[in-house]
């Protein structure tokens, strides 16, 4: 699992209430077309052709547009800011959307989103704090994804008196409950066996699509902390 980071400032605009109104993410250079299968010569080109970056010069761009495309993989994280905070998902697979029309102003290259929740600025650590501070459009968090502390960041953006029993009313059962318990409360490894940990697992997924944001940042918690 990788984390990710991408500007939501596209020609002087923010991007981040249609990111997450649209549950989605996006780069700008639509005019260089549908880039799945695009290797890393043909995007040279593309970028040479299309917006004048020569090769000396496209380093930076090029290097964003591969993460975009090739780098990042469904089930991988990713966070964007506006002024205030920090908006954590699960990310989805590269897309192609060109619906509309692929003017600079327009964001044609998408990956689908799950938004897990929010988290103020001035709570996140040094490490976040320098991944937000990348200038390119697209960074990836190089440390491992623990450093990062999104579950903890993500529970104290959640009711301190919640757990994650909301989540279990979508049909787990009472030793999920307790396996659920377990991985955001004490950390003890669950005596369960592997189906019942399966089973879970599949409810809390579930339940990051809850238009509820304490339950997706709840079930987000408990999922780092079974990935620890």
């Amino acid at each position: 699992m990788n984390l990710f980071y991408v500007q939501s400032i596209v020609d002087g605009v923010s991007k981040v209430k249609s990111f997450l109104e649209d549950n989605y993410i996006g780069i700008p250079w639509s005019a260089l077309g549908d880039l799945e299968q695009a290797s890393s010569e043909e995007l040279r080109e593309l970028l040479e052709q299309r917006y004048g970056l020569v090769a000396d010069k496209s380093g930076e761009v090029l290097q964003s547009i591969q993460l975009f495309a090739h780098g990042m993989s469904d089930g991988d994280y990713v966070v964007i800011k506006d002024e205030d905070w920090m908006y954590v998902g699960d990310l989805g697979d590269y897309y192609y959307d060109d619906s509309i029309g692929t003017s600079d102003d327009l964001i044609c290259h998408r990956r689908g989103v799950t938004w897990l929740g929010r988290v103020p600025l001035e709570e996140i650590n040094e490490h976040m704090q320098t991944l937000l501070h990348e200038p390119n459009v697209v960074a990836q968090f190089m440390l491992p994804v623990t450093q990062a502390r999104l579950e903890q960041a993500l529970r104290g953006n959640s009711d301190a008196t919640g757990t994650v029993e909301k989540a279990l009313n979508q049909g787990a059962t009472s030793a999920e409950t307790e396996l659920l318990k377990t991985l955001t409360e004490d950390h003890t490894p669950a005596r369960v066996d592997q189906s019942t940990i399966e089973a879970a697992v599949q409810v809390l997924k579930e339940a990051l699509k809850s238009k509820d944001e304490r339950l997706r940042v709840q079930a987000a918690t408990a999922i780092l902390q079974y990935a620890k």
